[in-house]
């Protein structure tokens, strides 16, 4: 009897139920409506029980400290700002807040004990996303070391959920009227095309990996060539789906993933410095004539509105950003708490004080606000662990599945931080949720290295051998 089929099976539930939460709260615009929202976010609760207290299986192997550490320590850290504090202590800690806290009228104010957010609603709303999101991480991760055979299985969900929602972006463009734009389900175009740039890569280095696992073994055969083509077809059609999005920074974060996996390819190829930097070269110019010749006018013209009035250099997010900055600075180093940003900001909005800002339009700088320097280098810390433990797949991995899984994984991830200067993509429920999913995978993809490459030691990478597991 092959004793992998019940640890395959046990990785393909929670695979299933978890992207049955990914697809309810992306088909309900995003999850940005917290009654939808809160129904995935049971489901994601119930997924977790199931999968890490299975009976029967053994649990993986601990996460490396880099990423240990932050993941533990996030959701502690908003936590604490949600703990009432004596006003004589908040005064030490965030004397902006003790100063708001001491202006609340004696009929409103129920305690001399204060928490340090400054919506604290909000920011319990914010903690169980974080908690959600860490059970996301922690299941993929340990699907990860489930079932290395089949490293593939995990992406499925995503492919499927980004060509539902491309092909939907796609009908609404086709088939509405003049200067309608692609956005599928979402509220707004620059986060559904962030949901699909975060999956392009998975649908176009999973043919790569088809067939370079056919090549591998003398034959390609017909399934595997059709499965290939098949998903090279949904990665057109999320690809056209961004495109027609008319979303400036989607458009330019997926040209930006597709560069960085190719160069990435190619350097773990371990060609020669000429041949790498010609190759590279050559794929720069590809997609910079992509730039030039598959973007529609109605794209080139929203480039255009870039210097246009109540554009980015304007009134627009430029000046948000401006006026953001005063707000980190006085209620640093604890933040004014996780969720809070719409309300701190009231003092400090001179551009526009009749209107209501609820996001910084730049992920960085909206968690700076909310979580200070303190709790931002927390979450600074976890992502560049993944980031380091995406490129030691790339360039370390025992087979070609896992070496195409983590190019994907480095290039969606690359793909959503570039596109969060320039918009609140991780503040979406759904496109978060996404890069939970993806960073779990990433997280997992250390079951499937090998020791120190010839490229990394020319490169004077320091190394770090691998535990027989």
């Amino acid at each position: 009897m092959d004793v992998r089929i019940p640890v395959l099976q046990s990785a393909i539930t929670p695979v299933v139920l978890l992207g049955l939460a990914l697809a309810y709260a992306t088909l309900r615009s995003g999850g940005v409506y917290s009654a939808e929202w809160n129904h995935a976010l049971v489901a994601i609760a119930l997924t977790g029980i199931f999968s890490l207290t299975a009976s029967g299986i053994g649990s993986a192997p601990p996460l490396d400290p880099w990423l240990r550490w932050p993941l533990a320590a996030l959701p502690c850290y908003v936590l604490f700002q949600l703990v009432p504090l004596p006003v004589s202590v908040l005064a030490v800690l965030s004397p902006a807040r003790a100063e708001l806290a001491r202006h609340i009228p004696p009929t409103v104010s129920l305690t001399a004990w204060v928490p340090l957010s400054v919506l604290p609603a909000e920011t319990l709303g914010h903690l169980l996303r974080i908690a959600a999101f860490a059970i996301v991480f922690l299941v993929l991760y340990e699907i990860g070391w489930r079932s290395r055979r089949s490293v593939w299985m995990v992406t499925v969900p995503i492919v499927a959920v980004a060509a539902a929602e491309g092909i939907l972006g796609l009908l609404q463009w086709g088939m509405g009227e003049p200067g309608t734009l692609a956005r599928g389900t979402y509220v707004n175009r620059d986060h559904f095309a962030g949901f699909l740039e975060m999956s392009l890569p998975f649908a176009v280095m999973y043919p790569a990996a088809l067939l370079w696992r056919g090549r591998s073994r003398a034959s390609a055969g017909a399934r595997r060539t059709l499965g290939a083509c098949a998903m090279i077809t949904l990665a057109v059609a999320i690809f056209l789906a961004i495109l027609y999005s008319f979303s400036r920074m989607g458009f330019i974060a997926c040209l930006f993933s597709l560069f960085l996996m190719g160069g990435l390819a190619l350097g773990g190829r371990e060609h020669s410095w000429k041949t790498w930097a010609a190759a590279l070269a050559l794929i720069g110019l590809l997609i910079g004539s992509g730039f030039v010749f598959l973007a529609p006018d109605q794209l080139i013209r929203q480039f255009g509105k870039l210097n246009s009035p109540g554009g980015m250099t304007t009134e627009g997010r430029l000046m948000i950003w401006k006026e953001t900055l005063p707000l980190v600075k006085v209620y640093s180093p604890f933040g004014c708490g996780m969720g809070a940003y719409v309300s701190a900001f009231f003092r400090f909005n001179q551009t526009s004080p009749t209107e209501t800002v609820d996001y910084a339009h730049n992920d960085y700088l909206q968690l700076l606000a909310e979580l200070g320097p303190v709790g931002f280098a927390i979450i600074a810390t976890l992502m560049v662990g993944i980031l380091v433990q995406a490129l030691r797949a790339v360039f370390r991995a025992a087979d070609p599945d896992s070496h195409c899984l983590a190019l994907a994984c480095t290039g969606a991830i690359s793909a959503i931080l570039l596109h969060s200067f320039v918009d609140f993509n991780l503040y979406i429920p759904a496109n978060a949720l996404l890069l939970a999913w993806i960073s779990g995978i990433t997280a997992g993809l250390q079951f499937a290295v090998r020791p120190a490459t010839r490229l990394w030691r020319h490169l004077g990478v320091p190394q770090i051998v691998e535990a027989d597991r």
